[in-house]
Protein backbone atom coordinates (compact mmCIF):
# COMPACT_ATOMS: atom_id res chain seq x y z
CA UNK A 1 0.00 0.00 0.00
CA UNK A 2 2.84 2.38 0.84
CA UNK A 3 4.51 1.87 -2.58
CA UNK A 4 1.30 2.51 -4.51
CA UNK A 5 0.65 5.72 -2.52
CA UNK A 6 4.19 6.89 -3.21
CA UNK A 7 3.82 6.06 -6.92
CA UNK A 8 0.51 7.96 -7.15
CA UNK A 9 2.06 10.96 -5.40
CA UNK A 10 5.08 10.88 -7.71
CA UNK A 11 2.94 10.63 -10.87
CA UNK A 12 0.64 13.41 -9.69
CA UNK A 13 3.68 15.64 -9.16
CA UNK A 14 4.93 14.93 -12.69
CA UNK A 15 1.55 15.72 -14.23
CA UNK A 16 1.52 19.25 -12.83
CA UNK A 17 5.18 20.13 -13.26
CA UNK A 18 5.37 23.19 -15.56
CA UNK A 19 7.31 22.86 -18.79
CA UNK A 20 10.26 25.28 -18.73
CA UNK A 21 10.77 27.79 -21.50
CA UNK A 22 13.06 26.82 -24.37
CA UNK A 23 14.52 30.35 -24.09
CA UNK A 24 14.96 30.76 -20.31
CA UNK A 25 16.78 34.11 -20.48
CA UNK A 26 14.04 35.76 -22.55
CA UNK A 27 12.07 38.21 -20.42
CA UNK A 28 9.28 38.93 -22.96
CA UNK A 29 7.77 35.43 -23.39
CA UNK A 30 8.23 31.73 -22.73
CA UNK A 31 9.21 29.62 -25.73
CA UNK A 32 7.71 26.23 -26.57
CA UNK A 33 10.25 23.39 -26.59
CA UNK A 34 11.07 21.61 -29.85
CA UNK A 35 9.07 23.85 -32.20
CA UNK A 36 10.16 26.11 -35.06
CA UNK A 37 6.73 27.59 -35.81
CA UNK A 38 4.67 30.24 -34.14
CA UNK A 39 1.14 28.82 -34.03
CA UNK A 40 -2.24 30.30 -33.15
CA UNK A 41 -4.67 27.37 -32.97
CA UNK A 42 -8.40 27.34 -32.29
CA UNK A 43 -10.92 24.54 -32.68
CA UNK A 44 -11.39 25.32 -36.38
CA UNK A 45 -8.33 27.34 -37.42
CA UNK A 46 -4.53 27.08 -37.44
CA UNK A 47 -2.49 30.16 -38.30
CA UNK A 48 1.21 29.26 -38.34
CA UNK A 49 4.60 30.37 -39.62
CA UNK A 50 8.16 29.08 -39.32
CA UNK A 51 10.27 31.71 -37.53
CA UNK A 52 13.97 32.32 -38.26
CA UNK A 53 16.34 35.25 -37.74
CA UNK A 54 15.47 36.33 -41.31
CA UNK A 55 11.68 36.39 -40.89
CA UNK A 56 8.53 34.27 -40.71
CA UNK A 57 7.02 32.13 -43.44
CA UNK A 58 3.89 30.00 -43.53
CA UNK A 59 0.74 29.32 -45.52
CA UNK A 60 -0.63 32.83 -44.83
CA UNK A 61 2.53 34.64 -43.71
CA UNK A 62 5.53 35.77 -45.75
CA UNK A 63 7.61 38.25 -43.75
CA UNK A 64 11.24 39.27 -44.14
CA UNK A 65 13.18 40.82 -41.27
CA UNK A 66 16.32 42.90 -41.90
CA UNK A 67 17.97 46.06 -40.58
CA UNK A 68 15.18 46.91 -38.15
CA UNK A 69 12.35 46.38 -40.64
CA UNK A 70 9.69 43.77 -41.30
CA UNK A 71 8.24 43.61 -44.82
CA UNK A 72 6.09 41.19 -46.77
CA UNK A 73 2.49 40.07 -46.36
CA UNK A 74 0.00 38.35 -44.11
CA UNK A 75 -2.96 36.55 -45.74
CA UNK A 76 -1.43 37.29 -49.18
CA UNK A 77 -3.53 40.48 -49.48
CA UNK A 78 -2.36 42.31 -46.33
CA UNK A 79 0.97 44.06 -47.11
CA UNK A 80 3.39 44.73 -44.24
CA UNK A 81 5.93 47.58 -44.07
CA UNK A 82 7.18 48.16 -40.53
CA UNK A 83 10.29 49.84 -39.12
CA UNK A 84 11.86 49.67 -35.67
CA UNK A 85 11.97 53.14 -34.12
CA UNK A 86 14.16 54.05 -31.11
CA UNK A 87 14.49 50.38 -30.13
CA UNK A 88 11.05 50.15 -28.51
CA UNK A 89 8.48 50.90 -31.22
CA UNK A 90 7.35 49.35 -34.54
CA UNK A 91 5.72 51.82 -36.94
CA UNK A 92 4.45 51.65 -40.50
CA UNK A 93 1.60 50.12 -42.47
CA UNK A 94 -0.20 46.80 -42.09
CA UNK A 95 -2.99 45.77 -44.48
CA UNK A 96 -3.10 49.36 -45.77
CA UNK A 97 -3.73 50.85 -42.33
CA UNK A 98 -1.64 52.52 -39.62
CA UNK A 99 0.48 50.29 -37.39
CA UNK A 100 2.24 51.72 -34.34
CA UNK A 101 3.17 49.59 -31.32
CA UNK A 102 5.36 50.54 -28.37
CA UNK A 103 6.73 47.96 -25.92
CA UNK A 104 7.47 49.12 -22.37
CA UNK A 105 8.21 47.26 -19.10
CA UNK A 106 5.21 47.20 -16.75
CA UNK A 107 6.09 45.46 -13.47
CA UNK A 108 6.78 41.79 -14.25
CA UNK A 109 5.17 42.12 -17.69
CA UNK A 110 5.70 44.13 -20.86
CA UNK A 111 2.87 46.41 -21.98
CA UNK A 112 2.34 46.78 -25.72
CA UNK A 113 0.23 49.78 -26.75
CA UNK A 114 -0.66 51.54 -29.97
CA UNK A 115 -2.65 50.86 -33.13
CA UNK A 116 -2.97 47.80 -35.37
CA UNK A 117 -4.82 48.43 -38.65
CA UNK A 118 -5.81 51.75 -37.13
CA UNK A 119 -7.55 50.05 -34.15
CA UNK A 120 -6.51 50.82 -30.56
CA UNK A 121 -4.46 47.94 -29.15
CA UNK A 122 -3.17 47.17 -25.66
CA UNK A 123 -1.81 43.86 -24.50
CA UNK A 124 0.62 42.49 -21.92
CA UNK A 125 3.27 39.82 -22.44
CA UNK A 126 5.30 37.81 -19.94
CA UNK A 127 6.81 34.35 -19.62
CA UNK A 128 3.68 33.41 -17.61
CA UNK A 129 0.84 35.10 -19.49
CA UNK A 130 -0.43 36.91 -22.62
CA UNK A 131 -3.53 39.06 -22.24
CA UNK A 132 -5.22 42.10 -23.68
CA UNK A 133 -6.78 43.32 -26.89
CA UNK A 134 -5.57 43.56 -30.50
CA UNK A 135 -8.18 45.49 -32.47
CA UNK A 136 -11.55 43.81 -31.81
CA UNK A 137 -9.99 40.61 -30.41
CA UNK A 138 -9.63 40.11 -26.65
CA UNK A 139 -7.51 37.26 -25.30
CA UNK A 140 -6.26 35.84 -22.02
CA UNK A 141 -3.68 33.02 -22.13
CA UNK A 142 -1.46 31.39 -19.51
CA UNK A 143 1.75 29.37 -19.92
CA UNK A 144 1.00 25.67 -19.33
CA UNK A 145 2.53 22.48 -20.72
CA UNK A 146 4.87 24.25 -23.15
CA UNK A 147 2.29 26.58 -24.70
CA UNK A 148 0.07 29.51 -23.90
CA UNK A 149 -3.57 28.41 -23.55
CA UNK A 150 -6.82 30.21 -22.84
CA UNK A 151 -9.51 31.96 -24.83
CA UNK A 152 -10.11 34.68 -27.40
CA UNK A 153 -13.20 36.66 -28.41
CA UNK A 154 -13.20 38.68 -31.65
CA UNK A 155 -15.95 41.25 -32.12
CA UNK A 156 -19.45 39.75 -32.03
CA UNK A 157 -18.14 36.18 -32.40
CA UNK A 158 -18.41 33.83 -29.44
CA UNK A 159 -15.49 33.01 -27.19
CA UNK A 160 -13.20 30.28 -28.49
CA UNK A 161 -10.29 28.29 -27.06
CA UNK A 162 -6.89 29.46 -28.23
CA UNK A 163 -3.48 27.82 -27.96
CA UNK A 164 -0.26 29.64 -28.94
CA UNK A 165 3.13 28.04 -29.52
CA UNK A 166 6.12 30.40 -29.48
CA UNK A 167 9.39 29.13 -31.01
CA UNK A 168 12.71 29.91 -29.31
CA UNK A 169 13.89 31.52 -32.58
CA UNK A 170 11.53 34.43 -31.88
CA UNK A 171 13.77 35.39 -28.94
CA UNK A 172 16.38 36.53 -31.50
CA UNK A 173 13.96 39.25 -32.66
CA UNK A 174 13.76 42.55 -30.76
CA UNK A 175 10.85 42.78 -28.31
CA UNK A 176 8.94 45.24 -30.57
CA UNK A 177 9.45 42.96 -33.61
CA UNK A 178 8.19 39.91 -31.66
CA UNK A 179 5.18 41.88 -30.34
CA UNK A 180 4.41 43.07 -33.89
CA UNK A 181 4.41 39.48 -35.23
CA UNK A 182 2.07 38.39 -32.42
CA UNK A 183 -0.25 41.36 -33.10
CA UNK A 184 -0.41 40.59 -36.82
CA UNK A 185 -1.16 36.91 -36.25
CA UNK A 186 -3.46 37.20 -33.19
CA UNK A 187 -6.75 38.36 -34.79
CA UNK A 188 -9.11 35.82 -36.30
CA UNK A 189 -8.01 35.45 -39.92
Amino acid sequence: MRRSSLLVLLLAGCATTPVPSAAPGWKLLSASPDVTEIQFQTTDNLNRATVTDAGARGPFVDLKRASGSITGSVRVDWPVELKLKEGKEMVGRFAGDAFDLTVMPDGEEFRVTGFVRGDPTTFWLSPKRMRGQVGSCRFDLVWLAGRYTGSRTCGPLSEESLSVLVPAALASWSDPEAAALLAMMAPRQ
